[in-house]
């Protein structure tokens, strides 16, 4: 009989705590005031700092590098990363997370389980089924306590995949057989406005109801859907020979944050017969705050609701929760009875969640989540929603106070703002009377203020296009921004826009 040798791996505690003692101390000390945003590198540089460390890319044989070394990579890994926490970082829907979420997402990384089933994750399965009741009761949902009772929802990976799950919902409401024989001949429909998410159409792809099935419907200058044109296109839909499915409203939009009237839609799903899936995403979390919650009525008489706590909450990614007015349909839509793994007769398998979800093996977002609610409270929930807008409202004062300087596009009322800067021959600003030349200039012009941000590491704003030029956005979603650091960020605009402008 062949003996093996016996092979003993330790565990590299050195490397670990080494590059632990860099993660606690980025967490509890990020940068902040003029420590840069990011240290920009191009992907060359990036290559050749760390070819004196430890190469980015594996060779065929990889050898284990000294915790010296691995530690040396860390270093190097925050120094070039972008400073999310810092508070000139505006360049996304996300910003700097929670420490306290921080730590409940590492702690759930180290007890490494699945969310599946009860017998893995006893404790995680139950915090996350008082999430989604809490969630859904905040949402004004029906939400039953009974033991048993399903919790109304699920957590999913991301809000795309999120609304992915939503219109497979729909489809099989519309056809409930369809996960044994397939999908029937109808050509179904989606309608989103022209300003919600592109999951939409992405998810009409996946689920082979085709992109070009996603009815765009127009929205008003602000953004939110236009009601009366949503009329219109299910009119025009079934003229077309097409089965209206579903209609997506969306909580805040990407770009302005504008909230679509749920409420008439809804009027207008219950009259049509359509699902009404809500696409809270971004602005869901105005539902934390008594001054800004209105901004979501009608989200209670919805089929289904996406909602990232990831965003403007503060918890790291991904932490989305889908919410469903009827949990009992995730079952019939999803499951498939994996006798390995969904026994019925093992202990508390009523519990398991796993053959509710498209998902089997899931990570742990719940812990995060859980941690930071009790850490902060309602109250402290609602305080971090209302600072965000009160810095927003700072933001569209500074512009008005601007001498014209600067110029909102959309000024919105919520978290975002949306403007441009004004060269001084083009002040006051009217973007209807703009000259195609200066258009063409300005256009170009915002690309190039954020190449200057970047190389210079001092702030982070993304840019669109919107009324067809490119225009900067403040998204305030980060508890650490404070009206200094907007004053600071516009005169850094103000500062390359003017150096930029005579190049252009």
């Amino acid at each position: 009989m062949r003996r093996h040798p016996e092979v003993v791996v330790e565990p590299r505690i050195d490397a670990a705590t080494s590059i632990a003692e860099i993660a606690t101390r980025y967490v509890f000390d990020p940068p902040r005031d003029d420590d840069p945003v990011i240290e920009f590198l191009s992907p060359e540089e990036l290559a050749q700092a760390f070819a004196g460390v430890i190469p980015i890319e594996l060779g065929d044989n990889v050898p284990a590098r000294s915790a010296e070394a691995l530690a040396s990579a860390a270093e190097l890994v925050v120094r070039h990363s972008v400073h999310t926490s810092h508070p000139r970082f505006f360049n996304q829907n996300f910003a700097g997370p929670d420490p306290v979420a921080v730590i409940g997402d590492w702690l759930g990384a180290a007890l490494n389980t699945t969310n599946a089933t009860f017998e893995a994750a006893p404790v995680f399965t139950l915090m996350e089924s008082a999430l989604l009741r809490k969630l859904g009761r905040v949402a004004g949902y029906p939400v039953s306590d009974e033991p048993g009772s399903l919790p109304p929802g699920l957590f999913a990976p991301g809000g795309s995949s999120a609304t992915l799950y939503a219109l497979q919902l729909a489809r099989h409401r519309h056809q409930p057989d369809i996960v044994r024989v397939g999908a029937s001949a109808d050509r179904l429909a989606i309608f989103v406005s022209d300003a919600g998410h592109y999951a939409a159409v992405k998810s009409a792809a996946l689920l082979g109801i085709g992109m070009d099935n996603v009815i765009k419907v127009a929205a008003d200058d602000e953004g939110a859907m236009d009601v009366t044109a949503l009329r219109a296109e299910i009119t025009t839909a079934r003229e077309r020979g097409l089965t209206p499915l579903a209609v997506i409203a969306t909580a805040g939009t990407t770009v302005t944050s504008a909230f679509d009237a749920i409420d008439e839609i809804a009027d207008v799903c219950d009259a049509e017969e359509l699902w009404l899936h809500v696409d809270g995403c971004w602005g869901g979390s105005a539902l934390f705050s008594s001054s800004h919650r209105h901004r979501l009525a009608g989200v209670e008489r919805s089929d289904s609701f996406v909602w990232n706590l990831h965003k403007m909450m503060g918890v790291t990614q991904q932490c989305t929760a889908l919410l469903v007015r009827d949990p009992g349909q995730l079952g019939p839509c999803f499951a498939t009875g994996a006798d390995y793994i969904f026994q019925p007769d093992k202990l508390h398998a009523e519990f398991d969640s796993g053959d509710r979800h498209f998902q089997c093996a899931r990570r742990v977002d719940a812990l995060k989540l859980w941690l930071t609610w009790q850490a902060y409270g309602d109250e402290g929930f609602e305080a971090r929603i209302d600072h965000a807008v009160a810095m927003a409202d700072h933001v569209r004062h500074r512009i008005r106070s601007s001498d014209d300087e600067f110029a909102t596009i959309v000024e919105g009322d919520f978290s975002n703002v949306v403007f441009v800067w004004v060269p001084p021959e083009l002040r006051p600003f009217d973007l209807d009377s703009l000259a195609p030349d200066h258009h063409a200039a300005l256009h170009v012009l915002a690309p190039r203020i954020k190449g200057r941000m970047q190389a210079e590491g001092t702030v982070m704003m993304g840019y669109q296009p919107v009324a067809e030029i490119n225009t900067f956005r403040f998204i305030l979603n980060n508890s650490n921004v404070e009206p200094a650091d907007i004053d600071v960020t516009l005169e850094f605009i103000s500062q390359y826009a003017t150096e930029e402008w005579k190049g252009v």
